[in-house]
């Protein structure tokens, strides 16, 4: 039996229509050299330390790595900041610590009438400026795991009352780091108290609590990066420790960019596209969203993304 010309002409046209979709939907573009490890809803607010994004309304944390969710429950206001693998948060004599892992919460209650500042944060021990008295004098204090004072010392007396090296990001050294007033550095390891001086002018704090100490001399830079107090690498390059690559911390950087761009299908060259972001350098891959884009952190591993509502973690292929 012959088939009607004109449901012949219906049949060819669905199939058509078909084939295009098909065809559009195989040449889309996509999400290239990464593959997606996890997805949570995402929170508004800062990333601190390039570690964890920090809800700007409430004590509730993402770890950028694991996709861990943590809160501090009733805790309100105070500084906060990541050290050590914790989200802590500081007020006027308190301290809280929350293990971006969600395993540990603690809360550890400073001497009273001191002024509180953080110095630097390993995995073990937290450790604090506590400054008060008449005349004033400081003391550092080491708060473990479980939120117990494990050790303290006085503030070696070369650096007087002066505050800690921080990162602007809210990231915890992981060796405490304080300036003398010759200018020399005194170095603190939180897991010992144990006090080293150093002969170098200039210090910054890198991602994941990274120490980086540097000295220009002869138009080069001596550049020491710590992972701990006994475990640095030295490098020296041209030029002075302030200069290029931005600046002292640059050491620390994954060896990696990020570039914002929309892409079109070749197919429909209109609109404005879909956004996209493209990580190059080391790692070559690229995500494709269909809202805003925003790179929340970037490592050796793979890329943290916010797309909308929605945070993902990419792999590398």
């Amino acid at each position: 039996m012959t088939m009607p010309r004109g449901i012949r002409y219906a049949v060819l046209a669905a199939a058509v229509v078909l084939l295009a979709g098909v065809v559009g939907w195989l040449t889309a573009p996509g999400t290239e050299g990464l593959e997606g490890e996890w997805e949570t809803a995402a929170v508004g607010g800062d990333v601190l330390g390039g570690r964890a994004l920090v809800a700007g309304d409430a004590n509730v944390a993402i770890d950028l790595v694991t996709g861990t969710r943590i809160t501090l429950g009733s805790v309100t206001g105070g500084t906060k900041a990541i050290g050590g693998g914790r989200l802590l948060i500081l007020r006027t004599s308190t301290l809280d610590g929350a293990g971006l892992d969600g395993r540990s919460r603690w809360t550890w209650q400073g001497p009273p009438a001191h002024t509180l500042r953080l110095v630097a944060g390993s995995p073990s021990t937290t450790v604090v400026q506590a400054c008060g008295g008449t005349p004033v004098s400081c003391r550092l204090i080491g708060v473990d795991g479980n939120g117990k004072e494990s050790w303290q010392t006085p503030q070696p007396t070369a650096t007087g009352t002066g505050e800690p090296v921080v990162g602007e990001d809210g990231s915890l050294p992981s060796v405490g780091v304080l300036r003398t007033k010759d200018g020399t550095l005194v170095l603190v390891d939180p897991s010992s108290s144990r006090i080293t001086l150093r002969t170098d002018t200039e210090a910054a704090v890198g991602r994941d609590g990274v120490l980086v100490l540097g000295t220009t001399q002869g138009g080069r830079c001596r550049r020491t990066t710590f992972e701990t107090i006994d475990r640095s690498t030295t490098v020296t390059t041209p030029g002075s420790c302030a200069e290029g690559n931005g600046g002292l911390a640059a050491g620390t950087a994954p060896g990696v960019t990020v570039r914002s761009a929309r892409v079109h299908s070749w197919w429909w060259p209109f609109g404005d596209g879909r956004p996209t972001l493209e990580v190059s350098g080391r790692h070559t891959g690229r995500v494709v969203g269909d809202d805003p884009l925003r790179a929340l952190r970037v490592d050796d591993a793979g890329t943290t993304v916010r797309n909308g509502d929605v945070i993902r973690r990419y792999g590398y292929k």
